[in-house]
């Protein structure tokens, strides 16, 4: 038996009230008796609920797997993934949530959540970020989605939470106590769920082969081309500066779409991107692999970027460069690039973030495409919440358009679709103010018997409709040929 050891008060921030002896290590020799049984007599001088979260070290573990082998269709997951930054996680079955929508939705969510994580009893160490109690986000691109299921942002705290950092794997135990609740029973169920990831580890991988899926031709919502032409007018009347559109197409096939093995592939094929998997038990699955960041904060640093300007990869050095020196240097991709900066420079300012240092222009270099992105730093003021800033930022130019008021009516109007989680937010954050957003894109939507993916280009003067058009059908490509195993991408 490890001795129980108090936790020093960084550990506790979140949670100040609580000074009983707790392990600062724990393990499957640790004893929670006294760890549970100070809960459960919060539980009841609250006459309420209160949660706790113990955070193990553990061997081995890699995040999807365990969602491979543990999934069934009623529960709801999470997944996020991005390999060259050596981070995975994965969670599933939520014990609480808090779901907004409406203008004021991220600042419903910051109250909720700062009261929500003030009742969760920490035990382990949590130094680590994403360890310790840590929430998952998903926020959907407009304010009020027209799917009445689809909340316009939910969080949860996840029953169980594996973390890979590093070289390092963790398993985060959260449960929720009510003063009627046993300490033995929640000592029971902490342990059981280890026992039950050990014994994954035990097996051994799945041995799944992907086959590839034929897809018949897809279902588009509307003339994507004749919509560019109306946004391009818009431009010319000086309505806007900038506009976001989305195509979505709808496939239609009877084979299964096994999404774990395409989430494994996509990770594998684009590991300088984030690899995401989410799922409710009424909205299928969304998969996806994004080279989009929204915001990394950890205490009162802000990291976010700008991404915005798009050319094939070629089939040689010498083109790969040229495609990548003429996106840098044309005046098309330069004005759009600028608009995004300066639109997220303004909305920063707006809630108060004047630190703000701008990195310069680099080419994001993905398997099948090019972007320009350029990285930007701030500092947050003291009293300014993460969601603070994700209310300011969401959706970017480089998502919906500038200026933000007048684009994003325009945006609903001419796409003729809801987005839905499509270029929304997705990610999580931690009781010590740690976290990372991201911009779900390069993604689609798996169902029984469907497949519906998404793509966007931004629209400027000097736009040409079927270029733009082309543009998309390269960012279709990322899903289809994980997917099908054919590419349709041009060799020059």
């Amino acid at each position: 038996m490890i001795q129980s050891l108090k936790l020093p008060s960084h550990v506790v921030k979140m949670n100040s009230s609580f000074s009983s002896p707790a392990p600062m290590i724990c393990d499957q020799r640790t004893d929670l008796q006294p760890f549970f049984t100070h809960c459960i007599n919060e539980a009841k001088r609250k006459d309420g609920l209160v949660y706790s979260s113990i955070t193990f070290e553990t061997s081995y573990c890699d995040p999807l797997a365990v969602l491979e082998k543990i999934h069934t269709n009623k529960k709801s997951i999470y997944y996020l993934e991005k390999p060259n930054d050596e981070f995975s996680v994965a969670c599933g079955d939520p014990i609480e949530k808090g779901t907004f929508n409406g203008s004021q939705r991220f600042q419903e969510a910051k109250t909720w959540s700062e009261s929500f994580l003030s009742q969760i009893h920490t035990a382990g160490d949590n130094q680590v970020a994403g360890t310790g109690p840590t929430l998952f986000l998903n926020a959907t691109f407009e304010n009020n989605p027209s799917d009445p299921d689809l909340p316009a942002l939910q969080i949860f705290l996840p029953h169980w939470q594996v973390l890979r950092k590093g070289g390092t794997h963790y398993i985060i135990v959260n449960s929720k106590i009510s003063s009627s609740s046993s300490p033995h029973a929640l000592i029971e169920d902490v342990f059981g769920t280890l026992q039950r990831f050990n014994e994954l580890h035990d097996r051994g991988p799945i041995r799944q082969t992907f086959k590839k899926v034929h897809l018949d031709q897809p279902k588009e919502s509307s003339d994507y081309e004749k919509s560019v032409g109306q946004a391009l007018q818009a431009i010319r009347d000086g309505k806007i500066s900038k506009i976001v559109l989305a195509r979505k197409l709808t496939y239609r096939t009877k084979q299964e779409l096994a999404v774990f093995s395409i989430a494994h592939d996509l990770r594998n094929k684009f590991p300088d991107c984030y690899t995401f998997c989410m799922s409710t038990p009424d909205e299928g699955m969304f998969v996806g692999s994004t080279p989009e960041i929204l915001s990394r904060v950890s205490g009162t640093s802000l990291e976010t970027e700008a991404v915005a300007g798009t050319a094939p990869r070629g089939p040689s050095a010498g083109k790969d460069a040229h495609l990548g020196k003429t996106l840098l240097g044309r005046n098309k991709e330069v004005r759009e690039h600028r608009l995004v900066i300066d639109s997220i420079l303004r909305r920063l300012k707006s809630t108060g973030i004047t630190q703000c240092k701008e990195g310069l222009p680099r080419l994001l270099r993905l398997a099948n495409l090019q972007h320009v992105r350029t990285p930007l730093r701030a500092t947050l003021p003291e009293g300014i919440h993460p969601f603070d800033a994700l209310a300011a930022l969401h959706p970017t130019p480089a998502m919906g358009g500038s200026p933000r008021e007048q684009a994003l009516p325009m945006v609903n109007e001419l796409e003729g679709f809801s987005r839905g989680w499509y270029s929304g937010i997705a990610g999580w954050f931690d009781a010590r103010g740690r976290g990372e957003f991201i911009v779900p894109i390069r993604c689609g939507k798996i169902n029984p018997g469907s497949l519906t993916l998404y793509a966007g280009a931004g629209i400027v003067e000097g736009s040409i409709p079927s270029n733009e058009k082309t543009e998309t059908d390269w960012k279709f490509e990322a899903m289809l040929e994980v997917i099908t195993g054919r590419t349709t991408l041009p060799n020059e």
